[in-house]
């Protein structure tokens, strides 16, 4: 920033330089035009030059202002940025940046920088609620296999059915551990490989035809609906797999005997659908809210076997590819999940790459 400061040895500079030129030219008009023309020209040159140094003066200083004014609005929002990484750094609260500033660069950075906080916050509420949620949902298996070691080392009585008991509570913990560690990183955003074309119709049908035997067991009608052309998106085959097998295994769960199941497929100019209808006993409005958090389950769903993870895991991929999902329920009528996944890029949603 320049120094006010300056203004006056400019100033003084100008007035030195000017009464050198006079010194100079005063010899020259003397000798050429006598007394009184040299007094009459001097008289001029002096009127002159005190205009023009008073107007460079005014100039200057208004110069001086404006870029004081400029520097200080520019300044000002980075001063900003500065406080908001260092709180950052510090793992202090830091509210959003201003960006309304009028600055394009300024808005832009300052746009970027908002995102990132909004992602570290989610990555933060994402590493809280694993540690609760975990810690809640651990104890009770945990708890049987220390019972089933605690029998086990007082009697060798029932020693296989102890043994088979510690082996089903240890694969819950791992199963529990493993589903929110992938949940959280569907969140953050993290993939172990790139995305790859994925035939979203052989998923579809895949996972029907996974279903169908427990469908059909239990007496509910699974169907599909989707175009003949081969669907594709950009995605991974396993995260896509388990998101069409969470909405199937759930819908068959909740769907009473007698009642029907029809999974959507289709691609349109706003991007791919997938959706997952059934006729079974639906959930309460004041509880669809609710329904995507980790461990939650409904009421009527509380003595059923499941986690309550299923429709975390489902809800964390989507938001992975940057879909939408929306749920429509009615009680004892039936529940529509509908899944919108943008346009692919450079690929045709009826092409494979």
């Amino acid at each position: 920033m320049i120094n006010a400061a300056g203004v006056p040895l400019l100033l003084a500079a100008m007035a030195l330089s000017s009464g050198v030129a006079l010194c100079l030219g005063a010899g020259l008009l003397l000798r050429r035009t006598g007394v009184e023309g040299y007094m009459y020209v001097i008289a001029e040159y002096v009127w002159v030059t005190l205009w023009v140094v008073m107007a460079f003066a005014v100039f200057a200083v208004v110069g001086v202002v404006v870029f004081r004014m400029l520097s200080r609005r520019l300044t000002r929002p980075i001063e900003k940025f500065a406080r908001d990484v260092d709180a950052l750094v510090r793992c202090d609260k830091s509210d959003p940046v201003d960006a309304d500033t009028r600055i394009a660069e300024i808005d832009a950075l300052a746009a970027a920088f908002n995102r990132l906080q909004s992602v570290r916050a989610r990555q933060s509420d994402e590493i809280r609620n694993l540690a609760r949620n975990v810690l809640h949902d651990l104890r009770a298996p945990i708890t049987n296999i220390y019972n089933e070691a605690d029998r086990l080392a007082h009697s060798l009585v029932g020693a296989d059915e102890a043994s088979a008991a510690i082996m089903s509570a240890s694969r819950s913990v791992l199963r529990i551990i493993d589903t929110n560690a992938e949940i959280s990183r569907n969140y953050s955003g993290c993939a172990d490989a790139p995305a790859s074309s994925q035939d979203m119709s052989a998923i579809v049908r895949d996972a029907v035809d996974v279903y169908a035997a427990v469908a059909e067991e239990k007496g509910v009608c699974l169907k599909v609906e989707m175009p003949d052309e081969a669907v594709f998106m950009m995605g991974h085959a396993d995260k896509l797999q388990r998101l069409v097998g969470n909405l199937v295994d759930n819908a068959i769960k909740f769907t009473p005997v007698g009642g029907s199941i029809c999974v959507g497929l289709s691609a349109a100019a706003d991007g791919i659908r997938l959706s997952v209808s059934d006729t079974g006993i639906g959930i309460p409005e004041n509880e669809i809210s609710s329904i995507y958090e980790r461990f939650y389950r409904c009421a009527e769903a509380r003595t059923l076997p499941g986690t309550g993870l299923g429709l975390s895991m489902v809800r964390s991929i989507v938001e992975f590819y940057n879909g939408d999902i929306d749920c429509r329920s009615t009680p004892n009528a039936g529940t529509t999940f509908d899944i919108l996944f943008p346009p692919p890029r450079n690929l045709s949603a009826y092409e494979k790459a």
